[in-house]
């Protein structure tokens, strides 16, 4: 949708939400204490680890690690993105969301809510003429023959569009529809020689495509004879792109029951045949195969997803295909396992043979990422020989390239190394020396580009991902506290807001003088704001992350927060002093060993600099007085 949502809006919608009604609506809660738990949305478990706080409208999983608040709850479950959760929080809440707009926003916007009245009008059309259409017998009968009945055809609003050229266009026209806007959403066709106009769809059984929210987007059609093309699609408009779009989601989501993982299979009749058998987890795509984008809305749904392929040639080659698309997705968590069928079966058939449980026993051993991964690399290969293994091994670099850093890829790498026989350590040189398109991940920071050398009291390494132990730094603990209490930018002096000003300023090359940097200005611009509502402004970004972190913490209660602060903010701006002092007597000195003459007023900086750094070490431990 077009438009900024005004942040005023956001921290208001925020501020009037209650996490726990939003979870409640799709996790049993319990009351523990001043808490609420349940069993984890995001990963399967027996004993609840995922708790919910009403004081801090926070959810956090002690299993996964998951965590958010309302708006980001609405994200990762419903896999919606930041404006759709808002948009979906406000209609629970019974709030309209403002938009700020130009112009071209305002007719993008009036562009969607027209889309939708018309769709929406058609797929009525679509529904009604099921039933009293002239051929709408036919349409029945065939429905009835692939064993569906009313309560699904009703679920899933199917229907039948009639056969003559002019039916839905008249029907739309009357409804103050004009042609070119059917045009616009594909339901019209404008022959160019002539310019006359014709309904797309004629003698179909007629499938809407919904979108996350239910919205009818587009449609496809399926014949009920043997004519070409068996399955038509809408055409691409300004609210449908097939490459992004599946069939059944909004359907699957809203489907009883914990959603824990997605089918995908070919067809609109598989993924209606499906839920008919009582696998309500189907979608299909859209004549294309399983595109990136596809993943990610996938992945934002669920954390395993199957994919069913024929088991002919055909078949194979969209499993590449989708190996590869997925392959970027893998991060640990997720599943990824391809099914194929038997020659001549699709899932329709199939499950209609043998019936839901044998089905769901066949997509539990479906191949998992792994088998199909070194099947497919060793497809003509013979990896008991050098050769093979040595091409085995340049195959495989490619693929793994596409794997995101972790167990999962570290594991794979292992598998391969005992496949061809060398040391793992050796293999992983190898594949990094491949000059292969690599996909860029997220690279974890060093502790430098965290906190500044002053700031920094304890570090740990372990296996070289460095790890800064953020609780107990100066910076981390100042910025904790202005998230945690946002007022304290009120209670500052100029002479302390000019030294927080100067320490960020000069780290801000670093994460941490970014993220200070960021949330003062935010602070300047929006005084009242909370806590929320600076997680909900850098909600899903790196920035994010870490006020997700910063929101878990135990703090002091607010009205000592202040006073520690100022506290605190002095003493890092004494430490800062001093490493200032200990750089510039290196500078001086490195200079004086050098052979290089000192100037007058250098020597003098440097005997006062000495002296200064003489008279702390002699005061007593803990004195922080500060020498002027």
């Amino acid at each position: 949708m077009a438009g900024r949502i005004p942040q005023y809006f956001i921290d208001d919608l925020v501020a009037r939400a209650d996490i726990v009604d939003v979870v409640g609506s799709a996790v049993k809660l319990k009351k523990s204490g001043r808490n609420w738990q349940g069993l984890c949305p995001f990963h399967s478990e027996k004993s609840p680890s995922f708790t919910v706080s009403q004081d801090k409208q926070f959810y956090h999983c002690f299993g996964c690690g998951a965590h958010g608040n309302a708006i980001g709850f609405l994200m990762e479950h419903d896999g919606l993105g930041y404006v759709e959760a808002i948009e979906d929080l406000a209609k629970q809440l019974g709030m309209d969301v403002p938009r700020d707009e130009n112009p071209l926003e305002a007719q993008k916007r009036q562009v969607a809510k027209k889309s939708a009245e018309t769709l929406e009008l058609a797929a009525q059309f679509y529904r009604n003429s099921l039933q009293v259409a002239e051929g709408a017998q036919r349409a029945q009968a065939y429905l009835q023959h692939r064993g569906l009945q009313p309560e699904t055809i009703d679920r899933f609003g199917i229907g039948f569009a009639p056969e003559g050229w002019e039916l839905l266009k008249k029907y739309l026209s009357g409804q103050n529809i004009s042609e070119k806007e059917q045009i616009t959403f594909g339901l019209l066709v404008q022959k160019e020689e002539t310019g006359r106009t014709y309904d797309r769809f004629r003698n179909r059984i007629m499938f809407p495509i919904r979108d996350w929210r239910g919205k009818v987007i587009a449609f496809g059609g399926r014949v009920l004879g043997d004519e070409k093309p068996k399955y038509l699609n809408s055409p691409e408009t300004p609210v449908f792109q097939k490459g992004r779009e599946l069939y059944g989601l909004y359907e699957a989501k809203t489907a009883p029951g914990q959603l824990e993982r997605l089918l995908v299979v070919e067809g609109y009749m598989d993924v209606v045949a499906l839920a008919e058998a009582g696998i309500h987890y189907a979608v299909a795509t859209l004549g294309t195969s399983a595109t990136t984008e596809h993943m990610d809305r996938l992945f934002k749904v669920v954390p395993e997803v199957v994919f069913c392929f024929d088991g002919d040639k055909a078949g194979k080659r969209a499993a590449e295909r989708a190996l590869e698309n997925v392959l970027p997705h893998m991060i640990d968590g997720r599943q990824a396992r391809f099914m194929f069928l038997p020659d001549g079966q699709d899932p329709d058939s199939l499950v209609r043979a043998n019936g839901k449980s044998l089905f769901e026993q066949r997509i539990v051993r479906a191949e998992s990422l792994s088998e199909r991964l070194f099947g497919f690399l060793q497809e003509g290969l013979n990896p008991q020989e050098p050769e093979g293994k040595a091409l085995l091994t340049q195959k495989a670099g490619p693929f793994f390239q596409k794997i995101p850093a972790g167990i999962l890829r570290t594991l794979l790498v292992k598998k391969l190394a005992e496949i061809v026989g060398v040391d793992t350590a050796q293999l992983q040189t190898q594949l990094d020396r491949q000059s292969l398109p690599v996909k860029k991940e997220a690279i974890q920071s060093k502790p430098a580009d965290i906190i500044p050398e002053y700031a920094v009291e304890s570090i740990s390494h372990a296996d070289n991902a460095p790890e800064v132990q953020l609780s107990t730094s100066y910076a981390y603990k100042l910025l904790l506290w202005l998230v945690r209490c946002p007022r304290i930018i009120q209670k500052l002096t100029e002479e302390e807001l000019q030294q927080l000003k100067e320490i960020i300023d000069e780290n801000k090359g670093f994460f941490w003088g970014k993220v200070f940097k960021e949330v003062m200005e935010y602070l300047k611009c929006m005084p009242t704001a909370t806590t929320l509502s600076l997680q909900a402004h850098w909600y899903g970004t790196e920035i994010g992350r870490l006020l997700d972190q910063i929101a878990l913490e135990d703090v002091l209660a607010e009205e000592f927060i202040i006073s520690e602060f100022k506290e605190w903010l002095r003493s890092l701006e004494l430490k800062r002093q001093q490493y200032q002092r200990n750089q510039r007597i290196d500078e001086l000195m490195n200079k004086s060993r050098s052979g290089q003459r000192l100037t007058k007023n250098e020597n003098e900086e440097l005997v006062m600099l000495l002296n200064v750094l003489a008279n702390k070490k002699s005061r007593p431990e803990g004195d922080t007085a500060e020498v002027k």
